[in-house]
């Protein structure tokens, strides 16, 4: 049974109409001890059905240590957003991911679903939508930052 309502559904489809380059959603999923697992793979699949720009990429947490390593995965469900960039190189065009460093852990549902539909188009377009005066106080950062954002259903 799906989760989105088809007037959901409709006015997705017409947002992601703006995405401008292709956006990975790469879904990290345990078979054992994680309840959260499947809801999560189904509202990536929905979502990822509203595009064809849009993809998802499921890894199995426990076994996929290369990928876990790479997005700096620490326990699924994970989901990592990144964008998909082609470059022409000597005439031949290739692509390659840009991974902006967001992430969601757990179901992205509720409010956390709008956010993770924003992150898709900010991704896609490559563009934060920071203000001037923010990009240059952050790009004054001397060592890396991390900063996490959390939630709670209420």
């Amino acid at each position: 049974m799906p989760l989105l309502k088809d007037s959901d559904r409709e006015q997705l489809q017409k947002e992601f109409e703006q995405l401008e380059n292709p956006v990975k959603l790469v879904f990290f999923t345990q078979a054992l001890d994680c309840d959260y697992c499947p809801l999560t793979q189904q509202v990536l699949e929905e979502l990822a059905g509203l595009s064809d720009k849009i993809q998802l990429q499921i890894q199995n947490f426990a076994i996929d240590k290369e990928p876990v390593y790479e997005y700096k995965i620490a326990r699924a469900p994970a989901t990592a957003v990144v964008r998909v960039e082609t470059q022409m190189v000597d005439g031949v065009a290739q692509t390659r991911d840009r991974d902006y460093g967001i992430r969601y852990y757990g179901v992205p549902a509720g409010f956390e679903f709008g956010a993770l539909v924003s992150d898709v188009l900010d991704v896609s377009r490559g563009d934060s939508g920071l203000t001037a005066q923010s990009k240059a106080v952050l790009a004054q950062l001397q060592e890396p930052l991390h900063l996490q954002v959390f939630t709670t259903p209420t």
